[in-house]
């Protein structure tokens, strides 16, 4: 923490540099060939590539998000383009407050639910040579996954539920569904890879994905604000804890 030592001066801050991602959206495209119109809750994983038995790294899966959105009965087969925003992840918390935040009058209790995952911390840094992963999506009925499916889920539930002193968790399925256990087909056989769960499971899909790392990146500030920043230095005393 960078701060002003001088409790009449107005608080200067120094940013320092921290780990991020550019912001990206996920995109489904589905059909409902049911009669009715349906409530499906997304679950999207990520993983490392792995050729080990699923069962062996199945704990490797990471939940990145879960939602449910409401999709209309069949359309002349109409194929629904579903867009969800990294920032709405339901394991993520709210952005920190600033100092100017603070200032305003902001405190925890305002800013609203503090619960949950940082956002820059949602994906993995990757690798120069972009490290290779696979990204899981499974589609369920909510009507029956939901405890009380007409409920609106805010915050970050995968690992926190509902926010309230009696809220319960709002998803039947436990925590981490379907790696919560081992992966079996209707055999009870073990499904030994990725691609064998999406062929027995066909409401679910799995794409690879490469996350590479890009290296320090600053944002071009204009020349007057750097001007102003530099000037606001020169005039205070700091010190780092």
């Amino acid at each position: 923490m960078v701060y002003n030592v001088d409790p009449e001066d107005k608080v200067t801050v120094k940013k320092n540099d921290f780990m991020n991602h550019i912001p990206f959206s996920y995109k489904i495209s589905l059909k409902n060939e049911n009669k009715t119109d349906a409530m499906v809750m997304f679950r999207i994983f990520l993983a490392p590539e792995s050729d080990e038995p699923l069962d062996n790294w199945r704990s490797m899966f990471v939940e990145l998000d879960r939602f449910v959105v409401n999709v209309e009965a069949e359309k002349e087969k109409e194929v629904y383009d579903i867009k969800q925003r990294d920032i709405k992840s339901s394991v993520v918390r709210k952005p920190q407050l600033t100092v100017e935040d603070i200032e305003g009058g902001k405190d925890d209790l305002s800013h609203g639910d503090n619960r949950g995952w940082p956002l820059n911390l949602l994906i993995p840094r990757g690798t120069k040579h972009g490290m290779k992963g696979t990204l899981y999506v499974l589609a369920s009925d909510w009507t029956k996954d939901g405890l009380n499916p007409q409920e609106p889920m805010q915050g970050a539930i995968s690992y926190c539920g509902q926010k309230g002193e009696k809220s319960m968790y709002p998803d039947m399925r436990p925590m981490g569904f379907p790696f919560d256990r081992q992966v079996v087909d209707s055999n009870d056989d073990p499904i030994d890879d990725i691609a064998g769960l999406v062929k027995g499971v066909p409401n679910s899909f799995k794409t690879n994905v490469r996350l590479n790392y890009l290296g320090k990146w600053r944002k071009q500030e204009p020349a007057a604000e750097k001007k102003k920043e530099s000037a606001a230095e020169k005039r205070s005393d700091f010190r780092q804890i």
